[in-house]
């Protein structure tokens, strides 16, 4: 869960949204106009920071972004897959 708060906070601050905003993990960020595709990228560039992981191009695609869960599970995949 502690990956999921991370973003949302992120997200929260990125786009300067009241901080008693609810993001649900199932809320499509993209429908819901939380990020576009500028966000995206600084998203991307903020996972790889935070978790020292590689976003590839091929990567680039709503099924990865869409969901602050679709991001957790994301971002613990290319962890696991680092080793």
């Amino acid at each position: 869960m502690e990956v999921i708060e991370t973003i949302r906070a992120f997200l929260i601050k990125e786009n300067m949204m009241d901080a008693d905003m609810k993001i649900d993990e199932t809320d499509s960020l993209l429908e819901e106009g939380i990020i576009d595709s500028l966000g995206i990228q600084a998203l991307v560039a903020f996972l790889e920071e935070t978790y020292d992981i590689t976003v590839e191009e091929d990567d680039l695609m709503p099924d990865n972004f869409d969901t602050l869960e679709a991001i957790k599970d994301y971002v613990e995949n290319k962890q696991e897959n680092r080793s």
